[in-house]
């Protein structure tokens, strides 16, 4: 699950204990197959895997996004990924031998999955340092090329990330996107002009739709597949995208964020509209509601509920962090396995 990887960060758990096999997936109805897509022809209605063909009469695309370091010129050998597993224990135990200089975590791009999740990564580093006695002689700076964190909660909430920030003594830099990273020189070098050292840099990386979903031609200029809202259709017949694949605008305008709860969701809402337009019956529209958890460290988190149709929206409400806000996120987690791999 992505969002254990925070937990193995703060080291409250080993990697193994988010992971569950895709065996168990298997449930009534469905015929679950575990191979790779080679291609999508959305003309002759089929997929290729690297063992079959699969024809279909509708397909629905939930194939997440791709992660793109070389977009960035040396970022891939400079920087820890923040959305790599393997990556992020590196970045744990890197953590635990610094004891002075700084800390660089920067968005490389937008969109990204997960918005508060590097003003998260932050939090959990200052948590982290601060524990190990060293966070006074060590700098810990987070750069985005956003206005302010999670632009589509709107200002005031952005406000309360940095209010956050700034009580841990993190520094904040909106408006910074990086534009190249020299590794001997350990320097990021911005599109603004601004250049910046560091000892350890850690990044969301660039993100685009995935190859073979490129490769089918379903994606436009944004590099991710442009679909309706609340139908989740493509201007490819019987084609549906799901996700963080999708590029999606609400209401007024903005575009949707990217976040494993809004997923859910989506697909909980297209499965019914299939089943109501094959079978009959009423079609549950999406809400496009949500609850994300950004941990805060010190065993507490701050719930984000989120409601991005409702009228007068997007509104989104931060909520101070809590022990209460933690145990949801735990609660989140532990309902999310009972119910998609039987615990």
């Amino acid at each position: 699950m992505g969002f254990s990887i925070q937990w193995v960060l703060a080291g409250r758990r080993t990697p193994a204990v988010g992971q569950r096999e895709y065996a168990s997936v298997r449930t009534k109805h469905v015929r679950f197959l575990q191979d790779e897509v080679a291609a999508i022809d959305v003309k002759g209605k089929v997929v290729h895997t690297r063992s079959q063909r699969l024809p279909y009469d509708r397909l629905v695309i939930a194939l997440g996004a791709e992660l793109a370091p070389d977009l960035v010129p040396g970022l891939a050998d400079a920087a820890y990924n923040l959305c790599d597993m393997g990556s992020i224990v590196q970045f744990r135990e890197a953590l635990r031998g610094i004891d002075r200089g700084s800390v660089l975590i920067a968005v490389s791009s937008v969109p990204f999955k997960c918005p508060p999740a590097p003003y998260e990564y932050a939090l959990l580093v200052d948590d982290i340092l601060r524990k190990r006695g060293v966070r006074e002689s060590v700098r810990v700076v987070v750069s985005t090329p956003e206005p302010h964190p999670m632009p589509v909660a709107g200002k005031a909430v952005g406000e309360q990330f940095v209010a956050l920030l700034k009580e841990r003594g993190i520094e904040f830099l909106p408006g910074h996107k990086p534009k190249a990273v020299d590794v001997a020189r350990r320097t990021v070098a911005y599109e603004n002009g601004v250049e910046l050292t560091f000892g350890l840099f850690a990044a969301m990386p660039p993100h685009r739709a995935p190859k073979v979903v490129r490769d089918a031609g379903l994606v436009d200029a944004s590099g991710f597949v442009p679909v309706d809202l609340g139908a989740f259709r493509t201007a490819h017949d019987g084609v549906l995208v799901v996700g963080d694949a999708a590029s999606l605008k609400l209401p007024n305008g903005n575009p949707h964020p990217k976040a494993g709860v809004f997923a859910e969701a989506q697909a909980r809402a297209v499965a019914s509209a299939l089943r109501a337009e094959i079978a009959g019956g009423t079609a549950v529209p999406y809400d496009g509601k949500g609850v994300c958890f950004v941990d805060a460290g010190n065993e507490l988190a701050a719930a984000a509920e989120a409601d991005l149709l409702g009228p007068g929206g997007p509104r989104i409400v931060l909520r101070p962090p809590s022990s209460e806000g933690l145990e949801g996120k735990r609660r989140f987690e532990r309902e999310r396995f009972a119910k998609w791999f039987g615990g």
